[in-house]
């Protein structure tokens, strides 16, 4: 039974606070561990009833790429060997994050044009950093401490985009579609989930988030109450 040591980061978000004031940058790192823990809780509860082949057969989607960046970054490491470990074991744990806006998106935006249908691009460090980031290479990896999935362009048709992050287990400068766990699987459970209400939205996210939504229940009820009055 997998039983890992994790270093949370939620008890040392006080760093990130002065005496009269918490700056946004907590709430939104409260909100990515928290997304983070809740998205592994769900892969715990499998594992650990030795439902195996349930995780074989279940895509775990999280709005937003695979990262914890800063003192929560501890988190990666420990991500990544349970992920590699479970890989060896045979047991493919198949975890996709989805990117919608930042640097990434708007280079897909870009290069997606000249595509073909059913596209898929890994693109590396070196071309992250010279076509991305339009950075210099550094002697460490781009998100080798803090990514715990690598980015792959995939273009399902000319109204399907995305910017996938999925987990390679151990840290690997990505050059094939090999390196992904679960790849295949995952690639071929999209087309399934695509939503036409929004482009290059994925029908799980688009769920989440509506719940979410200040216009969404339970909010519209209260908004509609002051509305009334």
């Amino acid at each position: 039974m997998w039983r890992p040591s994790l270093p949370i980061g939620h008890d040392r978000f006080h760093l990130e606070m002065a005496e009269d004031v918490a700056p946004e940058s907590v709430a939104a790192a409260y909100m990515l561990v928290h997304e983070t823990l809740l998205l592994f809780t769900g892969i715990r509860y499998f594992w650990e009833r030795g439902k195996h082949a349930v995780l074989d057969n279940t895509l775990f989607l999280k709005d937003g790429p695979l990262t914890l960046r800063g003192q929560y970054s501890k988190l990666v490491i420990p991500i990544r060997h349970f992920l590699e470990w479970a890989k060896k074991k045979g047991v493919m744990v198949h975890v996709t994050g989805q990117e919608k806006t930042g640097a990434f998106v708007d280079h897909l935006e870009m290069i997606a044009r000249n595509a073909p249908p059913k596209a898929v691009f890994p693109p590396n460090n070196e071309y992250i950093r010279r076509e991305i980031q339009h950075r210099p290479e550094r002697s460490e990896a781009y998100g080798s401490r803090t990514n715990y999935g690598n980015k792959l362009f995939v273009k399902l048709d000319d109204y399907h985009h995305f910017v996938l992050s999925i987990p390679t287990g151990e840290y690997k400068d990505t050059q094939s579609l090999g390196d992904f766990i679960g790849v295949g699987k995952i690639l071929a459970t999209l087309p399934s989930i695509l939503s036409h209400l929004h482009e290059c939205a994925l029908i799980p996210i688009q769920l989440a988030n509506g719940v979410a939504s200040l216009s969404s229940y339970p909010s519209a009820a209260i908004l509609k109450m002051f509305a009334d009055i």
